[in-house]
């Protein structure tokens, strides 16, 4: 049943028959309100007649003061014999005989929002009364926010609100609050009880106590969304059989949370126990049921057969169900960037499934990486699609996310499995690593597997086109960034291009596939980034040490600087200084020192830098008129999982000068510890007999350098396999 008046109707109705049957030509209708609640309801139905409207501010006798002709409406905010009064007090006789009195609160003016003649109504009046000052006053706000606005509600949807102070939903109230603040007398469990049942909860019908209305309704809510996913419901008893109704009905705790703001909590206690174990015992398959995020007996039953699929080597199949529980999960999310209908990509539920899946995939990657047969190390590596860079990338992901299972109940069965594949799939990544090392020795010793490559130290000459073109151009530098941290510099570059406003310039952003020199060291590899033509480049034993020539003369970061700037570039190392020029080189030094620092939480500070790299690079787009940039580094890293027991070996006497990973001198030959890299390997620019590691566990000792888990100069692709990013306007 539906409101039919809005209060402001209904007050103007009653001053409207009041005048109408007044005895005199200019009527008083005098109107006592009991609490204060309906002065603006009174001004404004006095607006809506035209009638003079007059509110005593302390005493009715104000009333009396500047007469005027005409109908009238007088308005005293407070009863008509108050209680600290002695005897009774009939202010004005005369209104009774002229006018009418009218002695009505909000509460007895929301009986005549409704249709006369209906019982129900005068219940309500029942249900707005109240003897505790605080608890009138939120009635009151509740019945004039209702029944001024446009849409009216029903006299249900009224009830609910005033005895759960605020929602019309009376099982949304209790699916996400509990009780609440609901008082427990009788008198309010008896009608929160009829509430529910009104709304198809039968289940409280013989519960006479809060916490058993509040547990009932939950697996009566839990129950619903089982038989929503698939549950014959024949299974639950029947005061638990509740349909979801209509095609497109959803059960009521998805529909909570859909618009709640507590999905956290709703996921510990949905998921945090078991309300229908001996129902879920006999579900045949609980993937089909997926999609019921509710009810740690369903939970635990899709952990157990994931875990049993994953110990079979089902990885596949694995990553699949751990995707699909995840999405259910996480949620759909609005345009405001809130999730809705689950909970969230910040709850350690849906955390610790999406962990499952990098786990899965991680595990299939590493199982399969070796099926097709190659000898091009480099595509096998740095295909965009199917490359084993990707193995990198998800075993950076994986650290990164952490331990999500320790903030879900100790006894979850995530809390010992996830931790067991975790450091299997770290052992695993070394192996790979290793075989990885041994695949490239080959490859190097069969041949010259590099011949066709583009080499960073041709960049200046391949890209002069755009380079030497008379736009504006900036090179960002970025040390030490590895061939998956790029490609995820350049997925948040796109996004970030793609948020620009729409009369901001276009960019296109492009990545190839370029080698680093080797050795893939800093200094060998900011040498190579460097001006000047490609013959004039050469990696060369002078007095037994390796160094980086251009026209025979050492490139040091002053020759370099020097270099730049005679070809027109201003280098600069500042975020915020230099970048007036119209050819920038930025330089940053930052990811190399992250992991040379053996920093905690290395995985971690590294993903954060790329996020913080595209912020910078994208602003500087932005904010600059660049119709071109490039983003460059000198070589990439190996990064050990904390577990891995390298080997530091010393550096034999042929050598007369090494890094971690190479080693150089006249008497270097094949028998030298690593793969030796001479003039059959054609790279165009080494011009010195140099042994390279290949095997990520081993390196030469060098004094005062922490290399435990972080290093690069070597031949794994990690280290020398680039990607350089272009960024084009228009």
């Amino acid at each position: 049943m539906q409101a039919s008046k809005s209060l402001p109707d209904a007050a103007k109705d009653t001053i409207r028959s009041k005048f109408d049957r007044a005895e005199s030509s200019d009527p008083v209708v005098l109107w006592w309100d009991d609490g204060n609640y309906l002065e603006d309801i009174i001004e404004q139905a006095c607006a809506d007649l035209g009638v003079e409207l007059k509110v005593a501010e302390k005493t009715p006798l104000e009333l009396r003061a500047n007469p005027v002709d005409g109908e009238q409406v007088w308005y005293v905010p407070h009863v008509k014999d108050p209680e600290d009064a002695e005897g009774e007090y009939d202010w004005f006789r005369d209104v009774e005989h002229t006018g009418a009195e009218v002695e009505m609160s909000i509460e007895d003016l929301t009986v005549h929002a409704f249709e006369r003649g209906q019982l129900d109504t005068w219940e309500l009046k029942t249900t707005t009364q109240s003897d505790d000052p605080a608890k009138r006053r939120e009635i009151a706000r509740i019945l004039h926010d209702q029944l001024t606005g446009g849409q009216l509600p029903t006299l249900e949807q009224l009830r609910t609100r005033i005895v759960t102070g605020g929602y019309t939903d009376p099982v949304a109230f209790v699916l996400e609050n509990g009780w609440g603040d609901i008082d427990n007398s009788s008198d309010t469990i008896e009608q929160m009880t009829d509430l529910l049942t009104s709304e198809g909860v039968d289940a409280v019908a013989k519960e006479d106590e809060p916490v058993g209305i509040v547990a009932a309704t939950r697996r009566w809510a839990v129950a619903e969304w089982l038989i929503h996913a698939g549950v014959d419901a024949e299974r639950f008893p029947s005061e638990f059989r509740a349909e979801t109704t209509g095609a497109h009905g959803l059960p009521e705790l998805k529909s909570v949370l859909n618009n709640t703001t507590s999905s956290g909590l709703i996921a510990d206690r949905y998921l945090g126990e078991a309300m229908w174990p001996e129902v879920i015992a006999q579900v045949d398959d609980p993937w089909e049921l997926a999609d019921c995020i509710v009810d740690d007996a369903l939970e635990r039953r899709l952990w157990e057969e994931w875990h049993a699929s994953f110990e079979a080597g089902d990885y596949e199949v694995c990553l699949e169900r751990a995707e699909e529980r995840y999405d259910a999960l996480l949620g759909s999310e609005d345009f405001r960037g809130n999730y809705r209908g689950a909970y969230g990509p910040d709850s350690p539920w849906t955390q610790t499934w999406k962990q499952a899946a990098e786990i899965a995939r991680l595990a299939h990657q590493l199982e399969t990486w070796d099926e097709s047969a190659t000898n091009d190390v480099v595509s096998l590596y740095a295909d965009a699609d199917d490359g084993t860079w990707q193995i990198d990338n998800a075993m950076l992901n994986l650290v990164v996310s952490g331990e999500p299972e320790t903030d879900l109940p100790n006894d979850h069965p995530a809390a010992d499995t996830l931790d067991e594949f975790r450091t299997q799939l770290q052992s695993e990544y070394v192996e790979y690593l290793e075989d990885l090392g041994d695949l490239v020795t080959e490859t190097v010793e069969a041949g010259a597997p590099f011949v066709e490559e583009d080499h960073a130290y041709q960049f200046f000459t391949k890209e002069s086109d755009g380079l030497e073109s008379g736009q504006t151009v900036a090179l960002f530098v970025i040390d030490a960034l590895r061939l998956d941290l790029a490609r995820r510099l350049a997925d948040e570059l796109r996004n970030y291009v793609a948020t620009l406003p729409s009369d901001a310039p276009e960019f296109a952003i492009d990545e190839d596939i370029w080698l680093g020199t080797l050795p893939s060291e800093t200094e060998f590899g900011k040498a190579a980034l460097t001006p000047g033509e490609i013959q004039m480049f050469d990696v060369s034993l002078v007095d037994g040490e390796l160094q980086p020539l251009r026209n025979n003369r050492r490139v040091t970061n002053n020759r370099r600087e020097s270099l730049l700037n005679g070809d027109g570039w201003t280098v600069t190392r500042e975020q915020d200084d230099g970048w007036q020029s119209t050819r920038v080189a930025y330089f940053k030094n930052d990811l190399d020192n992250i992991g040379e620092k053996e920093l905690s939480d290395l995985e971690g500070l590294l993903a954060q830098r790329v996020d913080s790299l595209a912020e910078f690079i994208g602003t500087k787009l932005e904010q600059g008129e660049w119709d071109r940039a490039y983003v460059l580094t000198d070589h990439g890293f190996v990064l050990l999982p904390d577990n891995a027991s390298p080997e530091k070996i010393s550096r034999p006497s042929e050598a007369s000068d090494s890094g971690r990973r190479w080693i150089a001198g006249k008497d270097v030959d094949e028998n030298s510890p690593g793969v030796l890299l001479d003039a059959s390997t054609r790279l165009g620019y080494l011009d010195a007999n140099v042994s390279v590691l290949a095997s990520p566990l081993k390196r030469f000792r060098k004094q005062g350098l922490g290399d435990a888990r972080f290093y690069h100069g070597g031949l794994l692709p990690q280290e020398f396999v680039l990607d350089f990013i272009s960024i084009t306007q228009g």
